[in-house]
């Protein structure tokens, strides 16, 4: 049991300085892209560029995101439930969170094409599918240690 606890931190940590290094390479390139197009100078394939950075953006922060426990939720209803219905839909919900993930992750990996590019640069789209599937598995682990933190809180 610690020995996935320790893999899940790790794949959240890799995936949150992924997603730091990214943002930290990202901010001058776009400052540089606004400059160079008002310039009259536009570099080419700035907006591809952009956009597989924010795969890795999106991606990398899922996991991080639920480990530190600030997805966006709505308590109006389940927030006046007594505790006992509250982990009940706790349970519940990461459980959906888990099968979401993981149904991701299979479809990203059956239909993992090595030969597709990106039209402009011809950037191909399988590290990125890889970095899908890693995202969302990080996600699924920390959502499978939360749901066994309340089967724990249920039984105690």
């Amino acid at each position: 049991m610690r020995f996935f606890i320790n893999l899940t931190h790790y794949i959240t940590k890799i995936n949150k300085w992924v997603v730091f290094s990214t943002l930290v390479l990202l901010m001058p390139l776009v400052t540089f892209f606004a400059i160079s197009r008002s310039l009259g100078y536009p570099v080419l394939g700035d907006v591809e560029l952009v956009q597989f950075s924010m795969v890795l953006i999106i991606m990398g922060s899922l996991a991080f995101t639920e480990s530190t426990n600030s997805h966006i939720s709505i308590g109006i209803i389940v927030d006046k439930l007594p505790s006992f219905f509250q982990t009940i839909i706790d349970i519940i919900a990461q459980s959906l969170t888990i099968a979401f993930c993981f149904i991701i992750c299979w479809v990203f990996i059956i239909k993992m094409n090595f030969l597709e590019s990106s039209m402009l640069l011809g950037i191909p789209y399988y590290p990125f599918y890889i970095l899908i599937v890693i995202g969302f598995a990080g996600w699924g682990l920390e959502a499978i240690l939360k749901f066994l933190e309340s089967i724990k809180k249920l039984i105690h």
